[in-house]
């Protein structure tokens, strides 16, 4: 899709609608509210709106995307890694179709999906996603409010992926059928390549990973590389849309009408499905922690621990607790560990009193403390660290991809 830059005068223009302004602050209300400048970089977090026209005065130090939190909190203000299930008070659910071709193969998976929720009676909103794909809303007033005696907003992320996951495998072949007959055959969707496995999701992928503070694009905001609008979309509407009713001049601003529906038969159906395949795969479970004796240097860290070393901006303070393990793990002495992580520290603005702190904290443990596990999003898909190699499939830990790939260096000499 050609990249289309949208003017300032535009912007202003298309954000200055009154009643575009109150759409969003009504939406935004107990929500992370962020905006995105033309590079994709996001403003500082966490912010919300206060008042309608914080959509207009963002836009003037550069804000061309606004994007909301999935999560609905007490005070988004106040939200940090230490209150998250004191200050959540619920969630949606969000469904984001994103297809790697174009958006007619982003279209027959949005229809199954919407099939599918129609089918469990759930109360939504679907609006195209900007670019090459589509957002289903599946409204937090759905949920009860206690699953197997847990209060429902306690249980995030973790029942949305299970959701996710239920339905990807509901539409899977279906996906792939539909695909193949719009291509004309297997050998046309996959540009005459071999396929290993039957894989939709390769082509058209239905994200499945949400993770803690995740944010999505919110309703009418503008696509910084398209200039396309995020438009909402009547869902029996679906197969009649077109990029073209995307354009600025052809939006028309709508309510976002909230409706009560019961996602309790879909809940009961998915945990069932869920606990079927979870003893399936405990048969055969990932490689538990291993290790290894002598140092084990650094190009044969994983991705995410480069990734770290060569600087992040979000989730340092995260990444201290994991870095300063991972080498320890790794046999460094504390000393070269203490050497990196400060020069690390200082590289990516962590004041040197914090990280001093940290590193004291670790010298006074008699135990050695392992890294975060791979499924812990918090320390990694959380702060977009977790870039997986085919390796990373039979780990558990980093800290075995470290030891997996120095045991083979080692057999290679």
């Amino acid at each position: 899709m050609e990249q289309v830059k949208l003017t300032k005068e535009q912007l202003l223009k298309y954000y200055s609608n009154e009643k575009l302004q109150k759409i969003l602050w009504n939406f935004g209300k107990n929500r992370e509210f962020v905006a995105r400048n033309i590079e994709g970089q996001y403003f500082k977090r966490p912010n919300m709106l206060l008042y309608p026209k914080d959509i207009l005065k963002q836009v003037m130090l550069g804000a061309v995307s606004f994007h909301c939190s999935v999560e609905r909190w007490r005070n988004p203000l106040l939200v940090n890694e230490r209150n998250y299930d004191e200050q959540r008070i619920g969630f949606d659910w969000i469904v984001d179709i994103d297809s790697s071709l174009e958006i007619e193969e982003a279209k027959i998976a949005a229809k199954l999906v919407r099939d599918f929720l129609d089918k469990y009676r759930l109360s939504y909103f679907l609006k195209f996603s900007g670019r090459r794909g589509f957002h289903f809303c599946i409204f937090w007033e759905n949920f009860p409010k206690e699953i197997n005696y847990n209060k429902t907003e306690f249980l995030y992320p973790e029942l949305p992926k299970i959701l996710a996951t239920f339905l990807r495998e509901r539409i899977k072949d279906d996906l792939w059928s539909g695909l193949i007959k719009y291509k004309g055959s297997i050998r046309e969707l996959t540009n005459g390549e071999s396929v290993e496995d039957l894989n939709p999701f390769k082509f058209v992928e239905v994200e499945k990973d949400w993770s803690v503070r995740h944010l999505f694009r919110a309703p009418y905001s503008l696509h910084e590389k398209t200039g396309l609008v995020s438009i909402l979309i009547k869902p029996e509407n679906l197969e009649n849309f077109k990029l073209e009713d995307a354009k600025i001049e052809n939006t028309k601003f709508e309510e976002i009408k909230l409706k009560k529906g019961d996602a309790t038969k879909l809940i009961v159906d998915a945990y069932d499905w869920f606990s079927k395949q979870k003893e399936k795969t405990d048969i055969n479970p990932k490689r538990e922690v291993v290790f290894y004796k002598g140092k084990i240097t650094s190009e044969c860290f994983p991705p995410c621990i480069q990734k770290i070393l060569s600087g992040i901006i979000d989730g340092r303070k995260r990444s201290v607790f994991t870095l300063i393990t991972f080498l320890r793990s790794c046999n460094w002495p504390m000393i070269e560990v203490e050497k990196t992580v400060l020069e690390w520290g200082k590289k990516v603005g962590l004041r040197d009193n914090y990280t001093k702190s940290q590193l004291n904290w670790h010298k006074r443990q008699n135990k050695n403390i392992l890294p975060p596990n791979c499924e812990n999003d918090l320390f990694y898909k959380d702060i977009g660290i977790c870039k997986p190699l085919p390796l990373c499939e039979k780990i558990r830990n980093p800290i075995n991809f470290a030891v997996l790939k120095a045991g083979k260096k080692k057999r290679k000499k």
